[in-house]
């Protein structure tokens, strides 16, 4: 089974569930994002998944294999994996503007190799 990989609300990548015997492979290939993400399945309810790694080329890979026991902590049915919850009513958030730069003039005094802004 293949489900989306979501970051930032943007898909980015794919999940591979597959049975390999008694364990379930979960393999995550996903575009490098530029910082740490944290992955979770969701579904009824969420299960974490965990941090992929560089794998060069410019992806990031995961890869984890789980007892029947451990399954039980993701949900029967998996929709998406995501670093946070998407709510699937509305589209995806846009990221928040960024603040613009303050004009006043500041004032900044080093003392002891530290920055003192005033």
């Amino acid at each position: 089974m293949e489900l989306p990989v979501y970051i930032d609300g943007k898909r980015e990548g794919a999940l591979t569930v597959e049975r390999q015997g008694t364990m379930t492979a979960m393999t995550v290939q996903v575009r490098d994002v530029g910082r740490v993400v944290r992955l979770s399945v969701y579904g009824e309810k969420a299960g974490y998944l965990g941090i992929p790694e560089p794998a060069g080329g410019g992806t990031l890979r995961l890869e984890k294999r789980f007892t029947p026991m451990e399954m039980l902590q993701f949900p029967q049915r998996m929709e998406y994996a995501a670093d946070r919850p998407m709510d699937r009513q509305t589209p995806a958030a846009q990221p928040a503007e960024a603040p613009k730069p303050d004009t006043a003039k500041r004032h900044v005094l080093w003392m002891g190799g530290k920055p003192y802004f005033f």
